[in-house]
């Protein structure tokens, strides 16, 4: 490898339900098949305190948290990084790239109907907890229909997952399908 090469990276979005972490994690699978050298972050992790109502310093948290713990993965050898997070500001996803000042990132937004949100989100979640997010993803859907962040969407709507994955991966080039091999990818360099 060449030390100074670029990393890339993928912000991978959506709504609450949407299937983000479990898509990630499918990329992280396919990315280790193909021994690209990758790491999945997600982002909510990096954020996820409790401080109050008052603190509104969250996407400025993630965005520094990231930065501290980037040139550890990065002289680890990791040249692909998959971020998750449902973001639907322009100055989130900007702090992201301060945070990454060598890595190329791609907004990939996971588009999902309301009708397969809310069956995931009544699979998952209870109580408070389900009603807050069933309310959350319509707000945080027109949110990201208006600030139009993403590079390009990905439906998640009755397809396995592997395929949601494999076509992220693809349209991002990161691989490439094989010819005359159907459905088999290679790495793309």
């Amino acid at each position: 490898m060449i030390e100074h090469e670029r990393v890339r990276a993928l912000l991978l979005t959506g709504t609450v339900g949407s299937g983000k972490t479990a898509v990630a994690s499918e990329m992280g699978l396919l990315l280790e098949e193909r021994e690209l050298p990758s790491a999945i972050v997600d982002l909510d992790w990096l954020g996820w305190v409790h401080l109050g109502t008052a603190f509104e310093g969250v996407e400025r948290l993630i965005a520094g948290n990231l930065a501290a713990i980037w040139p550890n993965l990065r002289s680890a050898g990791v040249r692909r990084l998959v971020l998750v997070r449902a973001i639907h500001r322009r100055d989130a996803v900007d702090g992201l790239r301060r945070a990454l000042p060598d890595v190329d990132l791609t907004v990939v937004r996971l588009s999902t109907s309301g009708a397969t949100v809310e069956e995931r989100l009544r699979r998952r979640d209870t109580g408070p907890v389900l009603e807050e997010h069933l309310r959350q993803t319509v707000e945080i859907a027109e949110l990201m229909d208006r600030a139009a962040l993403e590079d390009f969407k990905v439906a998640n709507d009755g397809r396995p997952l592997r395929e949601v994955a494999a076509e992220i991966l693809l349209r991002a080039g990161w691989v490439q399908r094989t010819p005359g091999a159907e459905g088999r990818m290679r790495s793309a360099r």
